[in-house]
């Protein structure tokens, strides 16, 4: 079949363009991954032995790229990343030049271009994402997306808003009952550091080890998920929380919104567990 009839390469792309149409991702800004299931990679007919026990592509005419640093729980396995430089406006008409599937090295650093990237190359943050990926995986075997965007409120939010992650969640958590509800895991924070470095890197995973998603200051948001459409709602929903959030302040002196109490007995009534020590029992 061709791979962009793949139903996560169509929802990739769709998502990408809903993105670009929220604001949340102008020009070049952004960038996503996606890890492909065993029946997906069946169904593009890529053996799991596609990448050789020396880690060398086979004789068989596919590009290669260096990817340095590949942590060893994603090695063999297939990838879906965006291209480096690619506007999210363009998604779904450019798909075979701003999308592509990559094969992970069993060993070694070279991986082969399985489908797309025509004439371009991944994401710059590809490393990150696979960074990023493998700290999911240590807490969430089902971890599939990496998402990285630019959401408005969010990083006005940054601007105005705490500045910890205990008081981020919490500010958060008591706008609207569905937040705590989505994210009982919380939402970590980084303060604001050159993106593309080691620092931001290791910041962002150390809290991504607990939480599946991390605010940058002034920056942006890198949010996780087992899907494309549970990534995509969770940053839905601190979008709005941040927007409410600024929204009540503007409009004059706000209420405290859901107390402690209030958030433990909607935690009590859907089964969930709030972030420990985060709220006063």
């Amino acid at each position: 079949m061709d791979w962009r009839d793949l139903d996560v390469v169509r929802e990739a792309a769709e998502m990408c363009r809903t993105m670009w149409e929220l604001g949340w991702d102008e020009a070049n800004g952004g960038n996503l991954s996606v890890l492909l299931t065993e029946d997906e990679r069946r169904t593009l007919g890529w053996c799991a032995e596609g990448v050789g026990e020396a880690g060398l592509i086979p004789d068989d005419g596919l590009r290669t790229l260096t990817v340095p640093d590949v942590p060893d729980v994603l090695r063999g396995r297939l990838i879906l990343v965006t291209a480096s430089g690619s506007h999210f406006r363009e998604m779904t008409e450019r798909t075979d030049e701003l999308l592509g599937i990559l094969a992970l090295p069993v060993v070694g650093n070279e991986a082969a271009v399985v489908a797309g990237l025509r004439g371009s190359v991944p994401s710059s943050e590809l490393a990150a994402h696979l960074a990023t990926h493998a700290a999911r995986l240590e807490t969430d075997p089902a971890q599939r997306v990496v998402l990285h965007s630019h959401p408005t409120n969010v990083l006005a939010f940054t601007h105005a808003g705490p500045d910890t992650p205990r008081e981020v969640t919490l500010a958060l958590w008591r706008i609207i009952t569905e937040g705590v509800m989505l994210f009982p895991d919380g939402v970590g924070f980084v303060p604001w550091c050159v993106c593309g470095t080691q620092r931001i890197a290791d910041a962002t995973n150390e809290q991504m080890r607990t939480r599946r998603i991390v605010i940058w200051q002034y920056h942006g948001v890198l949010a996780c998920g087992d899907s494309l459409r549970g990534a995509l709602g969770l940053l839905e929903c601190v979008d709005k929380c941040c927007h409410v959030w600024l929204a009540a302040r503007a409009a004059g002196t706000p209420r405290p919104g859901i107390s402690d109490e209030g958030l433990i007995a909607v935690c009590e009534r859907f089964g969930l567990t709030p972030r420990e020590g985060y709220l006063s029992v």
